[in-house]
């Protein structure tokens, strides 16, 4: 599944962070394998809570950043991640969006949000 994601100046910064700890030149292949390692690990309410998904700056701050090409099933299970938070009981929800696109960059904000915080929590 191919789309424009959706990020914030700080995630592009974390990304280039990223991308130099583990020397890969491609923002792309960053991305796509901490969303790999963050949904293989299982732990949604460790990596979507309320700390990492409060927006800063503004939840529909972000902007269209670059297009990456997503497994089908990495898409899917992003999307569904989101929509288990929207309805969550357990946190203040995450905001409406208006495309696929824009609910799964948020999903995959909160993963880079993750990546920061607790960096020896995802290997890829």
């Amino acid at each position: 599944m191919k789309f424009n994601l959706n990020l914030k100046d700080t995630h592009l910064e974390i990304i280039d962070q990223l991308k130099e700890k583990h020397s890969i030149s491609s923002s792309e292949e960053i991305v796509k394998r901490y969303v790999k390692s963050a949904l293989e690990l299982q732990k949604d309410d460790f990596i979507f809570d309320s700390r990492r998904e409060i927006c800063i700056g503004g939840c529909f701050a972000s902007e269209p950043q670059f297009e990456i090409d997503m497994d089908d099933d990495d898409f899917d299970k992003l999307r569904k991640v989101f929509e288990n938070y929207r309805t969550t009981e357990n946190s203040s929800g995450f905001s409406e969006y208006a495309t696929e696109a824009e609910e799964v960059s948020k999903t995959i904000r909160c993963i880079i949000n993750f990546a920061e915080k607790e960096p020896d929590s995802i290997t890829i």
